[in-house]
């Protein structure tokens, strides 16, 4: 994964309703859950772009080598337009540990998709513990950014990448009690968590059943 710079294409379309909107209601696996909260844009980085491309490539051209996309697992369980399926979300996370050709046990931080809502977080999170273990860290940047829909995948890998070159990951802001109802994963809390690891995993589960498990590793030349 490198970076390219194109100019500013930042493009908005918010469905929110403020800071503090996203301060009483984007906190996930949180015992007082009250929903989504939708804040689409096209690209947060301003005038930037992820480039998914070969390593011959990269270093062909002098690129800065981010990470190296080791795993990827997709699947749809097709059952509900909005209510997900603990099964199928397990299924795209062993695929994509399968494919990274790594334990499960090596994942050392997972970015859930983590979205605020019962059902979702609910079975994300066994999901999560049934595919990684109990006690995986685990948290969700939907907190700060509330939904980005279509550019979260790309947004959260980013930020995913950033955090595992800094050995530091952010805590679920405003997670101040975990729901009993949810899986057993470490939920990152607080002053978030300093933390080495060369592996982590970014999930997101779309509309529709779609979901998508992404492995990075930490690149070394």
């Amino acid at each position: 994964m490198t970076f390219n710079e194109f100019g500013d294409y930042t493009c908005t379309s918010s469905i929110t309703y403020g800071w503090d909107m996203i301060e009483s209601t984007g906190t996930l696996w949180f015992t007082d859950i009250n929903g989504d909260l939708c804040t689409e844009r096209a690209n947060i980085l301003t005038g930037g772009t992820f480039i998914l491309e070969s390593y011959e490539s990269a270093k062909a051209r002098g690129a800065t080598i981010l990470a190296e996309l080791v795993g990827y697992g997709t699947n749809s369980d097709g059952q509900h337009v909005t209510q997900p399926s603990a099964d199928t979300m397990q299924i795209a996370m062993k695929m994509a540990v399968k494919d990274a050709d790594i334990d499960a046990n090596h994942i050392g931080y997972v970015n859930g998709h983590g979205t605020a809502t019962e059902k979702g977080d609910i079975a994300e999170t066994h999901a999560t513990e049934q595919a990684l273990g109990k006690g995986t860290p685990i948290s969700s940047l939907k907190s700060y950014l509330g939904h980005t829909l279509g550019a979260c995948g790309s947004i959260e890998a980013w930020a995913s990448i950033n955090m595992m070159n800094d050995n530091w990951f952010a805590p679920t802001a405003n997670l101040t009690e975990v729901d009993p109802n949810c899986g057993d994963l470490a939920y990152i809390q607080g002053n978030g968590l300093e933390k080495e690891t060369d592996f982590v995993m970014s999930n997101n589960f779309a509309f529709g059943g779609i979901n998508t498990s992404l492995i990075f590793k930490r690149f070394t030349d």
